[in-house]
């Protein structure tokens, strides 16, 4: 009877010390659903499970590109003179002896490199100051006629710019030749002049567009860019465009063959393929109604997904959990539409049965050694006798 109480003892805490102790590689799908309506969600993370409608809202709802950022636009006014930029002025009258003749010819009165100053203006003698910035040379080839008019014998002018430093872009990063590029009269689009730049030698998924406007930075991947006119949007002066090789990737962990960082090697990835990427669910272990999909999302969006209006939470993005159950096969078609993102999380849980027989292997290993335990006392009885 004192053997079966020891044994009974020992089982006891060999179970506490299991359900304490028990090592595991994440939490389980019971703890995550627990948790996201509890208050240990310090995290505040959303749960939304995978509808049809979820799928469908995240099919239809791709990341925001520049077009959404600063509005596709229209062709720059590149024509229009700015701070800096370098002028040439010829200047002709119809008297030999006129004011701009030193030679007696009609054509000597060239005026080269006039500077328009940080007050946007230059200064032509006899004419003396005048507006140029914001006004194209024919604006200011009229002008300076209008200046001279009382001065010279039908005055003619004709300005033209030598040196564009106001209506210029900058094109810096992975690209064949970086620099500043001026703006044409055509209209220069994004696409344009990362052309004219001499393009990039990493796969447009796997090129990351950084565009700053105004002091407000925008990213996106080339790809999405060559596929999405809207995006390939008009420049404006002083733009700064930054091209990197930057793979897209996804960390998968918990119960699937392949762990760790995973590129994604193509410009897009569905949650299907990404479990395909890691070689699939581990068959022994993996709980398939436990396959989690983290990443953060705007609070507008995951909130509504779920039903509710935002409760107060004043964060932009928060942190989201996507439950998909693969023992129903409609999930695999959802799993199949839903787009990974970069940097995305996947996380499949532990069956309920493997820690359960994780236990059972520690009762197994307590009771043996409560057996050892009880011979080496009745041993020890003996040899007292």
């Amino acid at each position: 009877m004192k053997r079966f109480v020891r044994v009974v003892s020992v089982l006891a805490a060999a179970f506490v010390l299991a359900a304490c102790e028990l090592p595991r590689e994440g939490p389980g799908r019971a703890l995550i659903e627990n948790t996201a309506y509890s208050t240990g969600n310090t995290a505040g993370f959303v749960l939304v499970d995978v509808t049809r409608d979820v799928a469908d809202h995240l099919r239809v709802n791709p990341e925001p590109g520049f077009g959404d950022r600063f509005g596709r636009g229209r062709p720059s006014r590149a024509d229009r003179i700015g701070v800096g930029d370098v002028l040439l002025v010829r200047i002709w009258e119809a008297d030999p002896a006129g004011l701009f003749s030193s030679t007696g010819l009609v054509d000597r009165g060239e005026i080269p490199t006039v500077v328009v100053d940080s007050g946007g203006n230059i200064s032509i003698p006899y004419a003396g100051d005048l507006q140029a910035a914001g006004r194209t040379p024919g604006e200011i080839s009229k002008a300076i006629v209008e200046r001279l008019q009382q001065k010279t014998v039908e005055p003619q002018a004709y300005v033209t710019r030598v040196e564009n430093v106001a209506q210029v872009v900058t094109v810096t990063g992975e690209v064949g030749r970086a620099g500043v590029y001026p703006l044409t009269m055509r209209g220069d689009t994004l696409l344009d002049t990362i052309a004219v730049a001499g393009g990039t030698a990493a796969p447009g998924y796997e090129t990351l567009v950084s565009l700053t406007r105004n002091g407000r930075t925008a990213t996106s991947y080339l790809e999405h860019v060559l596929n999405s006119p809207q995006d390939n949007i008009y420049l404006r002066p002083r733009d700064e465009i930054h091209l990197e090789r930057r793979p897209k990737t996804f960390t998968a962990f918990g119960a699937v063959e392949r762990k760790g960082t995973i590129e994604f090697s193509a410009a897009n990835l569905s949650v299907l393929e990404a479990v395909g990427k890691v070689s699939g669910l581990v068959d022994a272990r993996s709980d398939p109604q436990g396959v989690f999909l983290m990443r953060f999302e705007a609070a507008t969006t995951a909130y509504s997904l779920v039903g509710q209006d935002n409760p107060g939470d004043p964060r932009q993005v928060v942190p989201t959990v996507y439950r998909f159950d693969l023992l129903d096969p409609n999930q695999y078609f959802f799993a199949q539409v839903v787009g990974l993102r970069d940097k995305d999380v996947i996380y499949v849980a532990n069956a309920q049965s493997v820690e359960m027989n994780k236990v059972l292997a520690m009762l197994r290993g307590a009771v043996g050694t409560a057996s050892l335990a009880t011979s080496f006392g009745q041993t020890a009885v003996t040899l007292g006798q």
